[in-house]
């Protein structure tokens, strides 16, 4: 289904970057051993396969080139040292980004691939780029573009270690490497010191020494006998639109039901509902729910802004606090159930963020140990933020037709972003398995419908 047209390394021009090695924060500590961030971002391409590999492929390669002088930890590796210290991110001259030119012999696999509707995830394995780790050297990007026949479109899938990075700094750098394919150039980061990459990690305050503790639970697991988890069968995934007047019906059947200083958003009204209906969908679909049994909703939130003092909104790494929610199941299951998680989730926030006089950072010494204890099988993760724009990643053939986040799983999830047409609707992205999906697929639908009393 796939034919190789080129691999290649991708290395930041000559003599652009001194050899650096960056050591990890405790922000970046939980997502050593995490499976890497797999996205695509399709695009529709009209141009023939000889004006790709003629035009479009050089281009790629010089503009990622340029690109990487900015974010040259990319191009770099996750060192495990043999002494049994803390791994470091290293790059030295010559470090290189692996990149895969391939075609696909089918055109109709790209109206499949980017689409709303069930996809399973074997269908995206072909299109996402590999990396070729060692038990002490793991590489931190790799990418792979592909191109459909008969002018249908093209892909560029990214795999990218997380430890390197949260989704707003990789994001930008994708959007920066989109900006000098367009424009020819990279002078529209280095003239504008606002996009440039911050790299200054002394900024990340540890008085507590956080990152010690954490090292001291992952410092016991060895990197060369680790395995990562393995991936979940029979699992699909879809995409789901809630558009602006949905979330503020959502919003109505809220704010009159929980106290007027709670915090009410968007966000907590959407991923309550998310969550209630994906829980009655393990429920329809005859899955037992205990009486007393407790459900979780882990979510992230990026904290730049919030630390004391705050750091730029360009840092480079990863900077996210984490949110854990717990409801008993018989409450989520409840035609009101949304309800309570929408208050539930606006309350963490309000004590975490807009009331806590400690700091957002109190008790980040317990993240690893909160989040081991949950039960797994009753647990869903949220990714991304509406705040993210992934559809505004323009090479030089318009906006994406479709992104999708492809990264393997261990618990049901679900990803949160903004609309390609319109920002202030919400594109969620699911991956369970094929039953909850169908069952999930019909509650949703069904509960947002204007006559539903949800």
């Amino acid at each position: 289904m796939i034919h190789l047209l080129e691999h290649c390394r991708i290395a930041p021009p000559p003599d652009s970057v001194e050899d650096k090695s960056i050591p990890l924060t405790f922000f970046d500590m939980p997502w050593l051993y995490f499976p890497s961030m797999k996205v695509l971002f399709f695009y529709e391409f009209s141009h023939p396969k000889a004006y790709f590999v003629d035009t479009i492929i050089p281009r790629l390669k010089h503009s990622l080139s340029l690109t990487l002088k900015h974010f040259f930890p990319l191009s770099g590796n996750l060192i495990f040292l043999t002494d049994g210290s803390m791994p470091e991110i290293r790059y030295k001259d010559g470090d290189s980004v692996s990149l895969t030119f391939s075609e696909c012999i089918s055109d109709l696999y790209f109206h499949h691939l980017s689409g709303n509707h069930q996809r399973t995830d074997n269908d995206f394995q072909s299109f996402t780029a590999s990396t070729n780790s060692t038990p002490f050297v793991v590489p931190i990007l790799s990418i792979r573009v592909t191109l459909f026949p008969n002018s249908a479109g093209l892909c560029i899938g990214l795999t990218h270690h997380h430890v390197a990075s949260d989704a707003n700094t990789f994001l930008r750098f994708v959007r920066s490497w989109a900006s000098i394919n367009k424009l020819g150039g990279d002078a529209t980061i280095t003239e504008n010191p606002s996009i440039l990459p911050f790299y200054d990690r002394s900024f990340v305050k540890d008085p507590i020494w956080i990152r010690s503790k954490f090292w001291s639970h992952f410092g016991d697991i060895k990197s060369e006998a680790f395995q990562p988890p393995p991936r979940r069968t029979n699992t699909v995934l879809a995409t789901f639109i809630l558009g602006r007047a949905e979330v503020q019906r959502l919003k109505k059947l809220v704010i009159p039901q929980i106290p007027k200083k709670s915090h009410v958003s968007a966000f907590t009204v959407v991923c309550g509902y998310v969550w209630s209906c994906m829980v009655k969908a393990r429920a329809r679909n005859g899955e037992e729910i205990f009486e007393n049994g407790s459900e979780h909703l882990v979510f992230s939130a990026d904290c730049r802004t919030l630390l004391d003092p705050p750091i730029p909104t360009t840092y480079f790494g990863n900077c996210i606090i984490c949110f854990i929610v717990t409801i008993k199941s018989r409450e989520l299951i409840q035609e009101d159930g949304f309800i309570v998680a929408a208050k539930l989730i606006g309350e963490a926030i309000q004590e975490r963020v807009l009331k806590n006089k400690e700091g957002i950072l109190k008790s980040a010494e317990k993240w690893v140990e909160d989040l081991k204890s949950l039960n797994r099988s009753r647990m869903v993760a949220v990714s991304g933020s509406p705040r993210f724009d992934a559809y505004d990643m323009d090479f030089g053939f318009g906006r994406p037709k479709k992104f999708e986040a492809v990264s393997p799983r261990e618990v049901d999830s679900f990803s949160i972003f903004g609309c390609k047409d319109n920002k202030e609707d919400f594109e969620l992205g699911l991956h369970l398995p094929k039953a909850n999906m169908d069952a999930f697929a019909d509650i949703f639908t069904n509960g947002i419908k204007p006559h539903s009393c949800l």
